[in-house]
């Protein structure tokens, strides 16, 4: 029970990765905000770790957006008080594409959900925990913020912002007692990933980059995401914890 009695915003933990992370905080003690931008899917998993005798509760939220951000926090405030975690979960990479075949449609739209809402995301949440004197953020990078990852320009580009601003954050908000640091994950078994698994020679390709040769499992990451929220990190900050089967060191 590591996070027992701390309120836990995780954002598109209806899926995937922020699922198990928000299931695996529930089951530390936290009182866990699902959020996603399907109410029916954060409901979902709210009520399943609820009928566990866990607790959590479902909101809609649109990362893109002020005022959906600034309406669930202000909801989440209202309802407990305060906000002690904020875990920066959603994500999209909806093209696979050569950098000169990527529209900037597409380049808009996977900055404004993978950088410009991590941002907005930990600012709202950060004029809470500034004023509370306290805090822990956790922002979800890529081994594609550190290394390219061929036709995958923006996608890349969005998750090697979230390292700098993980360390612009850390180094500003110290002085309140925040901590903001970062995971990065490789590639890991979850929708996200599902069309680059389904071509064989890609995900033999892929896997093989790997020192473990495989992917990750969702509930990998989670046992970095619990220890970066507890106290057990309370003098890390501004840092990025690769949580990628060695893919960096080959």
């Amino acid at each position: 029970m590591r996070l027992k009695a701390k309120v836990a915003i995780v954002t598109g933990s209806t899926k995937g990765i922020g699922r198990a992370v928000a299931t695996g905080y529930a089951a530390e003690g936290a009182t866990v905000v699902v959020c996603g931008r399907s109410e029916d899917l954060a409901k979902s998993l709210a009520e399943e770790l609820t009928k566990k005798g866990q607790k959590a509760v479902a909101m809609r939220l649109d990362v893109t957006s002020v005022d959906s951000i600034n309406q669930v926090v202000d909801q989440v405030v209202k309802q407990y008080g305060r906000i002690d975690i904020l875990v920066n979960n959603a994500g999209i990479s909806p093209i696979w594409k050569k950098a000169e075949d990527t529209g900037k449609e597409a380049w808009d739209q996977i900055i404004a959900t993978n950088l410009t809402g991590v941002f907005l995301c930990a600012q709202a949440v950060g004029k809470v925990m500034i004023k509370q004197k306290s805090g822990k953020i956790i922002n979800m990078t890529s081994v594609g913020g550190e290394v390219a990852l061929p036709r995958l320009v923006a996608y890349c580009a969005s998750k090697a912002g979230i390292i700098s601003l993980t360390q612009v954050l850390a180094a500003e908000w110290a002085q309140h007692n925040i901590l903001v640091n970062a995971i990065g994950p490789s590639y890991v078994e979850t929708e996200f990933t599902a069309g680059l698994r389904g071509n064989e020679r890609i995900y033999d390709d892929l896997k093989n980059k790997n020192p473990l040769k495989r992917f990750a499992q969702p509930d990998e990451i989670v046992g970095t995401a619990v220890f970066l929220a507890s106290d057990e990190s309370n003098y890390i900050t501004g840092q990025t914890i690769f949580v990628d089967g060695g893919w960096l060191c080959v």
